[in-house]
């Protein structure tokens, strides 16, 4: 791994906590949305970083350890698999990482899925080859850990029956929005890479895990207006995330998820987020607090966990640029504003910003690194300016003058009853 360790001797090793309140240097589930900041701003800090996490990733400490939640007994951490951050500034971090201690994060699954999609989008904006090319072992190798959930090989990884991901109190079971859309397009990202690093064996098999797991992904979790939210018994599977298009996220901002590189039809990551719009967004707080994690199709806050009920402004200011990347940059600019607004006049928390508030007066954990994901919404309009280099027009542009939905549609019922 020697190869590794220029770019880390040019620019050192960088770390930033999670927030006050979560004492952990570069959470790697939330850095997923932070790391905008870092690859527009600092693009060789975001480089320096995803080598750090590559290097552990290959790492493993045996060292057992109870977990919180469960009180499953595991080892600190497995080899093959991203590490949940770097670990505790008041212990040895980069020498022991995994500080976190609520889940085994061996099984989550969504770490090892959003650095490939890092791994692509860094390699995309700063197009280093070098980074590419030694970032693609451990992003196979990661990948080839992920397959194991994936349980009935119908192309599509199954979330566990507990919060397995970045939602860490928010039960997830079977197919999931979430979690399906980051597999789906960490597949599409693997066949790109493969094609760059002359990987023909490669290329083809995820080609037929991504055609495969498209199908069931479709079939599983659509439902004409949006993707549910799981694939339970619960009534909680209809719910609306507002989440649901991340890795569509992603591939826009990679410059993919469009004509030939397309993952999710485009009417349907359309349909879904002017749903998230109407439901999310408009019809809570009276639209004036951006979007709300869950909703239920008929119309109120999903309060099936802490965190479905919570807005997360990392995760609003993520949907926000999704917005703007499919054409909806009046509603990605409203939905944006809710947060900006709640977080500078209402709180006062602007130089603070939590991760999470309620819609009465509750937050939670200042100073979060979630929020970062705004920056986001700057790449998805300077993208969106470099499409229109021809004469703009109203159609294709991505520019909106006004709300593609009518307040009165707010409460539309979509309750699958």
């Amino acid at each position: 791994m020697c190869q590794l360790r220029p770019i880390l001797q040019e620019y050192g090793r960088f770390g930033y906590l999670e927030g006050q309140e979560y004492r952990m240097y570069n959470t790697y589930d939330v850095h997923f949305y932070a790391s905008f900041a870092l690859i527009m701003l600092w693009p060789k800090l975001e480089l320096s970083l995803q080598y750090d996490m590559a290097l552990a990733t290959l790492k493993e400490d045996l060292s057992w350890r109870q977990y919180l939640m469960s009180g499953v007994v595991a080892p600190v951490k497995r080899r093959n698999v991203i590490p949940h951050d770097i670990g505790d500034p008041d212990d040895e971090p980069w020498l022991r990482v995994n500080a976190y201690m609520i889940h085994d994060t061996a099984d989550w699954k969504d770490l090892n899925l959003k650095f490939v999609l890092q791994v692509y989008r860094d390699y995309y904006l700063t197009g280093d080859q070098g980074f590419l090319r030694d970032m693609w072992p451990v992003c196979l190798a990661v990948m080839e850990s992920e397959m194991k959930f994936d349980k009935d090989q119908d192309g599509l990884i199954e979330n566990g029956g507990y919060a397995d991901q970045t939602y860490d109190a928010w039960v997830t079971t079977g197919p999931s929005a979430y979690c399906g859309g980051l597999w789906l397009a960490a597949v599409a990202v693997m066949v790109q890479m493969a094609a760059l690093c002359g990987t023909q064996d490669i290329l083809d098999k995820f080609s037929s895990i991504l055609s495969r797991g498209r199908e069931a992904y479709e079939r599983l979790l659509w439902n004409g207006h949006y993707y549910n939210y799981d694939c339970s018994s619960q009534p909680q599977s209809y719910s609306i995330m507002s989440d649901q298009c991340a890795g569509q996220w992603f591939l826009r901002a990679s410059g993919l998820g469009e004509g030939d590189t397309e993952v999710f039809p485009t009417p349907h990551v359309v349909r879904a987020l002017q749903t998230i719009f109407k439901f999310n967004v408009q019809a809570f707080a009276g639209g004036s607090m951006g979007a709300v994690n869950g909703m239920q199709p008929h119309g109120v806050p999903d309060r099936s966990s802490v965190q479905s009920d919570e807005v997360w402004v990392g995760v609003v200011y993520g949907l926000a640029a999704t917005m703007i990347q499919e054409g909806l940059t009046w509603e990605g600019f409203h939905t944006a504003e809710g947060c900006y607004r709640t977080v500078w006049e209402r709180l006062g928390l602007a130089f603070q910003t939590p991760e999470a508030y309620c819609q009465h007066q509750v937050f939670r954990s200042l100073a979060y690194m979630r929020p970062l994901s705004i920056w986001a919404m700057q790449l998805a309009l300077q993208q969106q300016h470099n499409r229109a280099s021809k004469p703009v027009t109203e159609q294709g542009t991505g520019l909106s003058t006004g709300p593609k939905l009518e307040p009165k549609e707010t409460m539309a019922n979509l309750s699958p009853e």
